[in-house]
């Protein structure tokens, strides 16, 4: 059964997957230093910090919001994906990324916009 969700919590989620996104940030970071050298391990240590931080908060949002409803709306880490590699890598947005990026978010609003089943 679908329950309002207060716009505080409905933040708090987008900014646990903003939390999630960093870790995509780190992980590319490590993945271009030398294998096993101390910058690789700082990286992968800051991944495991940063995961450890977003499974600490995603437990916590899951008791205020419904897990289809919130696993449903973890799509939005794909616009900060792309939001991060335009900034911060110089990767391309391009109409085809949009597209998709635009698919996802229509899911995402049909899926929370259902009427309540009885």
């Amino acid at each position: 059964m679908k329950t309002k969700i207060a716009v505080k919590d409905i933040l708090m989620l987008q900014a646990v997957f903003l939390i999630y996104s960093v870790n995509s940030i780190v992980a590319k970071l490590a993945a271009g230093e030398e294998r096993f050298s101390i910058m690789f391990f700082v990286f992968y240590g800051l991944e495991l910090v940063i995961l450890g931080v977003y499974a600490l908060l995603w437990q916590q949002i899951i008791k205020k919001i419904e897990l289809s409803v919130a696993y449903a709306n973890k799509a939005v880490t794909l616009i900060w994906a792309m939001i991060w590699g335009s900034l911060l890598f110089k990767e391309q947005i391009t109409l085809p990324k949009i597209a998709g990026i635009l698919l996802v978010i229509a899911g995402i609003v049909i899926l929370n916009s259902g009427k309540e089943e009885e």
